[in-house]
């Protein structure tokens, strides 16, 4: 999901005018110019320096708020004296609703954001990032209106697009036809002038190769759970020269390590469309990959430039980007097992031996025994996002703890105000809060930690968990998963079976119930499975990232030698060594 964090440069120069600010003109235009420029640090200064002459500018505070919010430091008391000082100043409200999301302050965040439109109801950005908020409550249903909203306010506004989209995924009441056809008609929209566009790139077959990278997630995240291992074997090809556009502006050690992967790390967060399309094809990229999708603060808009002769979506986002200029999308034959998943997507699929490869944390925790042997009772567990967390969800998993009136939850990386509405719905399906355990998002090794509380990981749907099944099984915790008819339903089932635990994959909500009761019986068998699955896991492909690296060196050069004969992408199968890489005509 994409959020709108500063106000932007035109609301500083229109919205603020000196008068209003309260600043003489020299001062004001200074500010200005400090802003504009990116520099932070200096924005601070003077702004400190202005308040100690004008205190009462709420306009003064709120650059101060920004300028601290851009080093990552606390821009919460700052924004707020803004909005105190500017009540009726709708930019101050907003500016103050994004500090308090990116605090976890999500019901205050509401607050603001509604004050802001209050005011200004034509305000597009404050009703894309009103709808993050409540989708994060858990209350799609409102979020998703308030994305239309934004929408109709302003009809090119892709970021609020691509939350509406991140929104459908997690519905489950949506259709996978209808699904497919909403990311269609995104592509429809944002590419609209730009196709057919050409590339100067040298059409040599063999030479060494130009791959870009994508991503406001170059940091500690869960997509470098499962890219890392991969991007360190690519890193020492001679085949490939590697290229970074962060999407970040404030990085932390994993941005500091990850750099030692490319040739080039450019931080792209302040450029615009334009700017960057033309940053690309200045690097003469030839291969260019989004790590994004529809998820937060992604770039889709540029790869509708084409600035890269051949585009690939992989990792960020399960599912297709609706664009025709995105060539090729990475997966596996579990993840998409067939035509009918196949069929969801605008772009080729490259089918490698795992979608993804998983890294596990060198200084995980061991695994300890099964927690039901000293306490007598199956504790579920889930670690999913909040928003995963639907009321059909919770419906579902209190089926099964009916049925097991001894059972208890642990749900982890809750925040603090998510707990009343999940304990809500919890207790609206006869599930009381006692049965009920809610930790907050805690560090790495703490989290880990938390999986010896757990018997059996219970995933969410119609979006499933990748990364955290992937912290489970490591942990000894299997999950049980249901299986969808959308690619976003599916990673579970992909991660259980390259385990070899398709037994832990159901299809509806009948075969749900029924596997939860007949797991928590089994608890014998859920004891050995736990000392196994650590053993599995490196075992298989799964964290093996040199078969994926090897095959997407494969998948890479043929994508290539097509492009440089003419010939147009197609689907490409480089899941088996032994058969090269094979084109996919059905």
């Amino acid at each position: 999901m994409q959020t709108i964090s500063n106000f932007s440069y035109q609301a500083l120069q229109q919205k603020a005018q000196a008068s209003v600010s309260g600043l003489p003109q020299a001062e004001y235009h200074r500010l200005v110019a400090l802003f504009n420029s990116g520099q932070s640090v200096e924005l601070e200064n003077f702004a400190r320096a202005l308040l100690l002459s004008y205190p009462e500018s709420g306009f003064v505070w709120m650059a101060l708020g920004t300028a601290l919010q851009s080093q990552g430091k606390d821009a919460l008391p700052a924004k707020q004296k803004a909005a105190q000082l500017m009540p009726e100043n709708a930019e101050a409200h907003f500016n103050l609703g994004n500090t308090l999301k990116l605090q976890g302050r999500m019901d205050d965040a509401v607050v603001s954001f509604r004050r802001a439109l209050l005011l200004k109801p034509d305000y597009a950005v404050a009703c894309n990032n009103l709808g993050l908020c409540l989708q994060e409550l858990g209350q799609p249903a409102m979020a998703e209106a308030s994305y239309r909203q934004a929408i109709l306010l302003k009809p090119d506004f892709a970021e609020a697009h691509s939350n509406l989209l991140f929104c459908l995924t997690h519905d489950a009441s949506v259709d996978a036809k209808d699904l497919f056809l909403a990311h269609c008609q995104f592509g429809l929209q944002f590419e609209a002038g730009f196709r057919g566009v050409a590339h100067s790139n040298q059409k040599i077959p063999e030479r060494c190769l130009r791959v870009g990278f994508v991503s406001a997630d170059l940091r500690a995240h869960a997509v470098i759970d499962l890219f890392e291992a991969v991007l360190d074997h690519l890193s020492r090809s001679a085949e490939v020269s590697l290229y970074a556009y962060s999407n970040l502006v404030l990085e932390d050690a994993v941005s500091q390590r990850l750099k030692s992967y490319f040739c080039q790390w450019q931080v792209i967060a302040g450029l615009d469309d334009a700017t960057l399309d033309r940053k690309i094809r200045s690097d003469q990229i030839d291969i260019l990959i989004d790590l994004s999708g529809h998820s937060g603060k992604n770039r889709l808009p540029v790869f509708a430039r084409k600035p890269a002769p051949l585009q690939i979506s992989w990792i960020g986002y399960p599912g297709t980007t609706g664009l025709q200029a995105i060539d090729y999308y990475l997966g596996d034959h579990f993840f998409i097992p067939d035509e009918t998943f196949a069929a969801q997507f605008t772009e080729n699929m490259v089918y490698l031996p795992v979608t993804v490869t998983f890294k596990p944390f060198l200084s995980a925790p061991e695994i300890n025994f099964l927690p039901n042997t000293n306490k007598g009772y199956i504790t579920f567990g889930s670690f999913n996002r909040l928003d995963k967390l639907s009321r059909t969800v919770i419906a579902l998993w209190s089926r099964l703890m009916r049925a097991l009136p001894n059972s208890r939850m642990l749900l982890g990386s809750i925040p603090q105000q998510g707990c009343a509405t999940l304990i809500e719905w919890f207790a609206q399906e006869e599930i009381s809060q006692q049965r009920l355990d809610f930790i907050p998002r805690v560090g790495a090794l703490e989290y880990l930690s938390l999986y010896h509380q757990v018997d059996i990981c219970l995933d969410a749907f119609p979006y499933n968990s990748a990364t955290t099944t992937a912290h489970a099984l490591w942990m000894g915790v299997p999950t049980l998963t249901l299986a969808g008819a959308t690619p976003a339903s599916r990673a579970g089932a992909t991660i259980l079976a390259h385990i070899g635990l398709e037994s832990f994959i159901v299809y509806d909500h009948k075969e749900f119930v029924a596997k939860g009761l007949s797991l928590a019986k089994q608890t014998n068998g859920l004891a050995r499975l736990r000392q196994e699955l650590r053993k599995r896991c490196e075992q298989s492909a799964f964290c093996k990232p040199e078969l994926t690296t090897k095959a997407l060196l494969r998948a890479f050069r043929l994508m290539w030698h097509r492009w440089c004969a003419g010939l147009p992408p197609i689907a490409l199968d480089v899941s088996h060594p032994q058969r090269g890489a094979n084109e996919r005509t059905e």
